[in-house]
């Protein structure tokens, strides 16, 4: 009619309730699986970011002839911004979960130095 609790059973649930040794181990390998696809995800997007910075500045301060119409500078300069964002959340991936924060803030920080420099470019050219 009803359920009897034994010694048994009691460290049979004790036992059950205790996780695996194999779950430890994929969460002591979980920060360093973050932290290679925060480095990879970093690369690409931050080698895209450099060019369209690039492009965008050289259109700026390059000759005329280069980029007669200042496309490159417009189109650069809204991609880049988008993409930089992206960098500055992806990089603080590459680090120890106990560094990410302090550096969120240094990237952040970062991103808005770049920002407003291509702001500016854009707005005084």
């Amino acid at each position: 009619m009803g359920a009897v609790a034994t010694a048994e059973s009691a460290r049979k649930t004790r036992s059950m309730t205790k996780p695996p040794e194999v779950a430890g181990l994929m969460l002591a390998g979980s920060g360093r699986v973050s932290r290679i696809i925060g480095l990879v995800l970093t690369v690409i997007i931050g080698i895209s970011f450099a060019f369209l910075v690039w492009v965008a500045l050289s259109s700026r301060f390059g000759p005329v002839s280069a980029d007669p119409h200042g496309y490159g500078l417009i189109i650069g300069t809204v991609l880049a911004l988008g993409l930089g964002l992206l960098v500055a959340v992806t990089v603080p991936l590459v680090f120890s979960p106990g560094r990410r924060s302090r550096a969120y803030l240094w990237s952040v920080l970062g991103y808005l130095v770049v920002a407003a420099g291509l702001i500016a470019a854009l707005l005084t050219a």
